[in-house]
């Protein structure tokens, strides 16, 4: 039978004694229970495992569930001799709270492990999928670790004969709860700069990987060759020397000529 708001078992409960203290959220070990059936607990799983979160739960025997055997991807351990609601009263037992997904009406599982965590005495949130986005649903179940110093949590919710958005809500609501906690550190280390290795001279090189050399640009073209702007052709540069000879030469001849008209001049 459907149950609404204003059941009486949706009052807060007092933290039990002893709870109290960062949260497994905080600490970064937090651990997801569920019982590996299709929707909300699949993507709950999914999420887990996929951010490197511990996770696990007890489910049913033979690893059965509404699309067939439960994949052993699923770190899940069977119940012996048990159904879903065997399932979920375990994993209710097993955790330190509870966060009970569903959509307009709690019925079917959710309203399995609101049975349970009442006879218990265990804390529980609900979290309504049809009034609360996944990112919002993440930020209560959050707060809800945080308030109740949780160290594992449970979270079940209707399956997917139940509910087709179902799996895709947990999926993205884990996803939100678990990006609220610390973040991991890379184990990789930034890579050092290579030093300068010796040239043929000995000296050491500073040229970097766009041939730089002491932060200026080194020219790669041959010092005798110039580029004329504008145009995309080379002209040769003209040597100094050969024009040094050459203007000798010239003076030379010059001188030359001077030297025989004198000659000639003397003579007649």
């Amino acid at each position: 039978m459907p149950r609404n708001n204003r059941d009486s078992r949706f009052i807060k409960k007092s933290r039990p004694s002893g709870q109290t203290g960062i949260s497994g959220l905080q600490s970064g070990r937090l651990k997801i229970l569920t019982n590996a059936q299709t929707g909300v607990s699949r993507g709950v799983l999914d999420a887990a495992l996929e951010l490197g979160t511990d996770c696990g739960g007890s489910c049913v025997e033979g690893r059965m569930a509404e699309d067939g055997f439960i994949p052993d991807n699923y770190p899940v351990t069977e119940l012996p001799a048990a159904d879903s609601g065997d399932t979920i009263r375990q994993n209710v037992k097993d955790s330190d709270g509870t966060a009970i997904i569903y959509f307009m009406d709690i019925e079917d599982e959710p309203e399995e492990a609101l049975d349970y965590c009442v006879q218990l005495g265990k804390p529980y949130r609900l979290i309504d999928g049809g009034e609360l986005q996944p990112g919002q649903a993440g930020k209560v179940i959050a707060d809800f670790t945080k308030e109740k110093g949780l160290m594992s949590l449970h979270v079940i919710g209707p399956n997917a004969s139940s509910s087709e958005r179902g799996q895709r809500f947990g999926y993205e609501s884990m996803r939100a709860l678990l990006g609220l906690g610390p973040k991991k550190r890379s184990n990789s280390r930034p890579q050092n700069r290579k030093t300068a290795e010796p040239n043929a001279t000995g000296n050491e090189s500073n040229s970097g990987p766009n041939n730089e050399s002491n932060g200026k640009p080194r020219n790669p073209k041959s010092p005798g060759q110039r580029r004329r702007r504008g145009s995309g052709r080379r002209f040769p540069r003209k040597p100094v020397d050969s024009q040094a000879d050459s203007n000798s030469g010239s003076s030379s001849d010059s001188s030359s000529d001077s030297s025989s008209d004198s000659s000639s001049d003397s003579s007649s």
